[in-house]
């Protein structure tokens, strides 16, 4: 009876250890006929930065200045520009640049088509201390020189005295330069005045730097003349249009016990061709004045104007003074003319007017 309960114990424990064995081989992971590596993550890429918006130019803040007299408006630093309209003695202006020779002053100006113009910078009156900045539209064009004219002359239509006459630069204009002849001596400058937008002046009379940058333009047979003839001081041409009149007179001026006491007003005439007159201006606290003509001839023939009349007339001989007595603080005009003559006159002239002291 022991040994059957024996045996019995022993062949069970033979199949209860037969049972774990396969159970545990069937629970067992495979091995794999070859392991493949595991790849780092890939980097998630940052997204692109935007760079910053590009850094606005600063805005030019204004300079205001006052009119010293009436003043002509032109599209161009040059009297030979689009005169744009005037502003009235004493009226506030706002510059915002000027050329490199400071001789004209940018300014904000509403009746033109690009909201600004050109003065000349001896009519307007400006804080001393002010920095006004050169205006890029007066630094130059072209080729990026730009001059001054420093003595009337005449531009031509080619490099030399031989060619046409396309009208007449005054001393203080600017020029925008494009090139030069062969020679050196002529400049080729933009000149609205002309067809193509060009025209030809004599370096002699221009104040210009770094020519020998310049481009020499070819195609145009340099004229065998002397450049020296080509001052206007020695061609007399009719008088440049300037477009005053009694109603809209060349200067306004005023004479008053705080202000300026005398004022000068530069001009010229020419008949029976070109500007044939020129109107002034002025008012005085004073009961007489004292009128005088610096001028290139040998007198000027004068009116005094006062309420739409002319209440007197005389020629006035160059250097002469005269005494006029007046109503004070009365508005009057003089008309200022060649006297009638069978030959073309040209007279230019500086009128001075002050108080009898």
């Amino acid at each position: 009876m022991r040994n059957s309960i024996l045996l019995l114990l022993v062949s069970s424990a033979i199949v209860l250890a037969g049972c774990d064995v396969t159970a545990a081989s069937e629970n067992a992971a495979p091995t794999p006929d070859f392991v493949t590596a595991t790849l780092p993550p890939s980097p998630i890429p940052l997204p692109t930065q935007t760079p910053p918006p590009p850094t606005p130019a600063p805005t030019i803040q204004p300079i205001e200045g006052t009119a010293i007299t009436q003043v002509n408006v032109r599209a161009e630093p040059s009297t030979a520009g689009e005169n744009l309209g005037t502003i009235s003695q004493f009226s506030k202006v706002q510059i915002i640049g000027r050329d490199a020779s400071t001789s004209w002053y940018q300014v904000i100006y509403a009746d033109s088509s690009t909201g600004t113009g050109w003065v000349r910078a001896e009519y307007v009156q400006v804080n001393a201390t002010a920095e006004i900045p050169v205006s890029a539209a007066g630094a130059g064009g072209g080729s990026g020189v730009s001059g001054l004219v420093i003595q009337k002359i005449n531009v031509r239509n080619g490099p030399g005295t031989s060619f046409e006459t396309l009208g007449e630069l005054n001393p203080n204009d600017v020029v925008f330069i494009s090139g030069k002849d062969e020679s050196g001596a002529w400049m080729q400058i933009e000149f609205a005045n002309s067809a193509d937008g060009k025209g030809w002046a004599a370096l002699e009379f221009l104040q210009v730097e770094n020519v020998d940058a310049l481009p020499v333009i070819g195609g145009v047979s340099p004229a065998p003349q002397a450049a020296a003839s080509e001052s206007a001081a020695n061609v007399p041409l009719p008088a440049m249009q300037d477009g005053d009149s009694m109603e809209t007179p060349l200067a306004k001026m005023t004479i008053a016990p705080m202000n300026a006491r005398a004022f000068q007003v530069n001009g010229e005439v020419s008949a029976p061709e070109g500007d044939a007159e020129d109107w002034v201006e002025f008012n005085s606290f004073s009961g007489a004045v004292v009128i005088q003509v610096l001028c290139s001839s040998t007198g000027l023939q004068v009116e005094v104007w006062n309420n739409g009349a002319g209440i007197e007339g005389f020629l006035l001989a160059c250097g002469e003074e005269r005494i006029l007595n007046i109503s004070p603080n009365s508005v009057y005009l003089l008309r200022l003319f060649n006297p009638a003559s069978n030959e073309f006159r040209h007279t230019k002239y500086t009128l001075s007017v002050k108080t009898v002291r």
